[in-house]
């Protein structure tokens, strides 16, 4: 009984975890080219300009990386846990 607890929590620790891989790898590149496609829009960016929209744009994208994987593990351990348990 306790083998098949650690490898159940085992597994759902694998899962958040890799929830969290996928969230933080996917969610900043979003963030990242949108706010590059905002800044196109809006003419801030673009030919003629020194470039700094662009290293915002992977400024935001560098540190919306740690928020994402936290809060994809947070998700997917809420919800893991309370299937279980109903």
């Amino acid at each position: 009984m306790t083998q098949q607890r650690r490898r159940s929590a085992f597994i759902i620790g694998l899962r958040a975890f890799s929830a969290g891989l996928v969230a933080g790898t996917v969610l900043p590149l979003g963030i990242t080219f949108g706010a590059l496609w905002m800044a196109q829009r809006s003419g801030g960016c673009g030919a003629g300009s020194s470039g700094g929209c662009e290293m915002g744009a992977g400024a935001l994208g560098l540190a919306a990386i740690l928020p994402c994987f936290v809060i994809a593990v947070v998700v997917s351990l809420c919800v893991d846990l309370t299937r279980g348990s109903g």
